[in-house]
């Protein structure tokens, strides 16, 4: 009625930051449509529903890693209203969409209403295009860094390389990390917007080639705008107005070569052998943190995971202790098929064994190696998650040598794990005692180097558990 377009006329006026007399017809006035294939090339549209789509403006800008989550535009209130920025939808075992939830980046500001952004494949680079003070004209491509969980770095600008005083828009970074295609409407294009890329130089996120320019039946004099490739198909995706309507286009650019392969699976509970609701964090081994990848309500998992990488993918849930999982894809194969792995979860109980990835020490001595220590932070959070648990670290070694001088070495060294986790990670030393075991405690029977290799480990058991404060947590 009226006084509902009146109303909606006010809030898009703000949104564009200029009159808005006609809501209806107003590009802000969108929602947001899914194609699938079922049978043949995108046979089944639907039409999602609240939260996903509401009464206000309603766009996608990505899809994160894990591909039950989308990247929709603006910040939304569980009480109505809207502000500038983007945030983050999942989409739940019974299909339903959570509310969103805000991204927070650092000092971020857009002058104009023309937003969007593109996430790169391993959820830790976007890449926005918008207009700031520091922008060269009308938008800019800019580059943020995610700092953990849903937070993120200060915009940076990708430069004069890269920018123009015209229009840089729609970005998308491919899968490999390595090619960046965008819109702009600068000198030199057909007519309207163009769709360009840029090539990455090297392994940091400074030095790009000059923009490239798609030619014909790509670009035309039209606007072409909205670039998405896919490398399992070896298709690019676009949106053009060539026909006078926007409507969306493929043009096949490469053969098909896709870089990930889908990985589907369960968090199994060890003990009773049933699916349970938890997360997964998974992370290219080397790397220092693991991020959250996958959130699950039902239990079940599937996502993308890059060939020619060490992965470790490790379940966590409150009460429990996860099992780390190591997998790795040969980049010189392709995987048509989907790759099932179940996951396992130990639920706390005095004397359980902590899963933890293996620690490595400088050779005979007690100094805990650079490349052991994001292990080790793992551990740090996961006693900092379950606080009511202490623990007990054993240090064991094979039996190469004297037995005093190998006690004396593992008591050594379940120390120097010890004073990592309480100086650097800030875990009250009271709940963590620690135990020298030498070799008495072996797996197998030391005959052969590769044997000896896995009986000098460190080991991590729970030796207390405040029941009343954990069973209160838990409710």
């Amino acid at each position: 009625d009226e006084e509902y377009n009146q109303k909606l006329s006010i809030i898009y006026s703000k949104i564009a930051q200029k009159f808005i007399p006609n809501p209806i017809q107003s590009p802000f006035n969108q929602d947001i449509w899914m194609a699938e294939t079922v049978f043949n090339d995108f046979d089944k549209i639907t039409h999602p529903s609240y939260p996903l789509n509401n009464a206000l403006p309603n766009s996608v800008s990505a899809i994160t890693p894990n591909g039950n989550e989308l990247v929709v535009i603006n910040k939304f209130s569980q009480v109505g209203g809207l502000e500038k920025g983007f945030s983050i939808c999942r989409k739940q075992s019974n299909q339903e969409w959570t509310f969103p939830e805000p991204i927070e980046i650092e000092n971020y500001s857009n002058i104009n209403s023309d937003v969007n952004l593109t996430m790169g494949s391993d959820g830790n680079v976007l890449i926005l295009s918008m207009q700031r003070t520091d922008s060269y004209g009308d938008n800019d491509l800019y580059i943020c860094f995610r700092k953990g969980g849903n937070q993120w770095s200060r915009p940076k600008n990708l430069g004069p390389k890269v920018n123009t005083m015209y229009r840089e828009t729609t970005p998308f970074l491919s899968e490999d990390g390595k090619r960046l295609f965008f819109s702009s409407d600068r000198r030199g294009s057909h007519g309207g917007n163009d769709i360009f890329y840029i090539i990455r130089q090297g392994e940091d996120w400074d030095n790009w080639s000059v923009p490239y320019s798609f030619v014909e039946p790509i670009n035309s004099d039209a606007d072409d705008s909205q670039p998405y490739f896919n490398s399992a198909t070896g298709y690019l995706y676009f949106s053009s107005n060539r026909e006078g309507s926007m409507d969306i286009y493929r043009a096949e650019l490469m053969p098909p070569n896709p870089i990930y392969v889908t990985v589907k699976g369960r968090i199994i509970n060890s003990k009773t052998q049933r699916p349970v609701s938890g997360k997964i964090l998974f992370s290219p081994i080397g790397e220092k943190h693991l991020e959250t990848a996958y959130i699950s309500d039902d239990g079940t998992f599937q996502m993308s995971v890059p060939k020619g990488k060490k992965i470790i993918l490790t379940p966590e849930k409150q009460g429990f202790t996860g099992h780390p999982d190591t997998i790795r894809f040969r980049k010189d194969y392709v995987y048509y098929k989907t790759h099932h792995l179940d996951l396992f979860i130990d639920p706390m109980e005095v004397e359980a064994k902590i899963a933890l990835q293996p620690i490595f020490f400088e050779q005979s001595k007690a100094v805990v190696l650079e490349k052991s220590y994001a292990a080790l932070d793992e551990l740090a959070a996961f006693l900092n998650e379950n606080w009511t648990i202490s623990i007990r670290i054993e240090g064991h070694t094979d039996n190469q040598g004297d037995e005093a001088a190998l006690k004396k070495l593992s008591e050594e060294r379940a120390e120097a794990i010890k004073h990592y986790l309480v100086y650097k990670k800030f875990i009250q030393p009271l709940r963590i005692e620690t135990v020298g075991m030498g070799g008495t405690k072996p797996i197998n029977n030391n005959t052969t180097e590769k044997m000896r290799a896995k009986n000098r480990r460190v080991e991590v058991l729970i030796t207390k558990i405040n029941t009343s404060e954990r069973l209160q947590t838990q409710k």
